[in-house]
């Protein structure tokens, strides 16, 4: 083989070696939805083919419990940076990623401001904190303790508005509010009707805010136990004194028992009623025997009582 012929093969060989192609990289295909836990977003989060490249970062992560929307036009950029085939079949193409996190719900930042405010504030009485945020929550990395402390608190006595800085994971939270001082208040367990009798095992008690107790709910169980509605009355909110009366005892038209004692004589005699009258009401009794009419007290049911004034009546 001459010189010449020995150099036109080795290029041939060479042109042989380049004109073949490179093994094409496998197609990828995109995420719409993808949980991260740390924060940052890698390649393989976002794409599955792309294993030889799937731990490179291409984007800082949303915050815990947020989300990031990555566009179309974004991943295609990705895509051809790290030479991935794929491109995306329209411009609503994106992937969504939300961070993984550890909540702190409403109810246990409410309970961290309670105890603030017994300790902090110095205040003893039972209290009703409402967030101006009612639906407060915190989010954590998930690598964080999932506590929330209070690191300081203000409270105004008057209005009743507290403000406090809270302290969860790394990170400091504003919460704002009301706290109001609750009482327990005597309730209905069950609907009750006029000329029931309210007993002691009628009452349910349950804690309602000072603020929003009418002036006339009755707060002491002996001011209950023995009244009766004056009409129906539901069960589970404040009675008022203007809803209850003495039960009635006598009613009119009803036959009833009229007594007079004294030292030396104790005397009955059957009566009916003119009224309607409760204890310790004085009502109109007329004698069924004599006919003549007179006022007693109502001692109990059907039991009414005259003074030996009215004794004459008796006869």
């Amino acid at each position: 083989m001459t010189a010449r012929q020995s150099i036109f093969a080795a290029l041939t060989v060479l042109l042989l070696l380049f004109s073949i192609p490179a093994p094409a990289a496998p197609p990828a295909n995109l995420r719409a939805n993808v949980v991260v836990d740390g924060d940052t977003i890698k390649l393989g989060d976002i794409f599955d083919g792309a294993i030889a490249q799937a731990d490179k970062v291409i984007a800082y992560a949303p915050a815990p419990g947020r989300k990031l929307v990555l566009e179309a036009t974004g991943l295609y950029r990705v895509a051809r940076a790290y030479r991935l085939r794929w491109r995306p079949t329209s411009r609503f193409d994106r992937a969504i990623v939300e961070r993984r996190s550890l909540i702190i719900e409403t109810d246990q930042i409410v309970d961290a401001v309670r105890e603030a405010l017994h300790k902090q504030a110095k205040l003893t009485d039972e209290m009703d904190v409402e967030l101006d945020d009612r639906a407060m929550r915190i989010y954590l990395p998930t690598n964080a303790v999932p506590m929330v402390s209070v690191h300081s608190i203000s409270y105004q006595q008057r209005s009743g508005r507290f403000s406090a800085v809270l302290t969860a994971g790394d990170r400091q939270y504003s919460a704002a509010g009301g706290a109001h001082k609750l009482v327990q208040v005597p309730t209905l367990a069950q609907r009750l009707y006029a000329d029931d009798i309210i007993g002691a095992r009628d009452l349910v008690w349950k804690p309602m805010r000072v603020n929003r107790l009418d002036p006339r709910t009755v707060l002491n169980e002996s001011k209950l136990v023995g009244m009766s509605p004056r009409r129906p009355i539901v069960a589970g909110r404040a009675v008022l004194t203007t809803e209850i009366q003495p039960p009635t005892l006598v009613k009119r038209g009803k036959h009833v028992t009229i007594h007079l004692q004294t030292k030396f004589m104790r005397l009955t005699a059957k009566g009916k009623s003119l009224q309607n009258g409760g204890r310790g009401d004085v009502v109109r009794v007329q004698n069924v025997d004599s006919g003549k009419t007179i006022e007693a007290r109502v001692t109990g049911p059907e039991q009414v009582t005259v003074s030996t004034t009215g004794a004459l009546a008796l006869n």
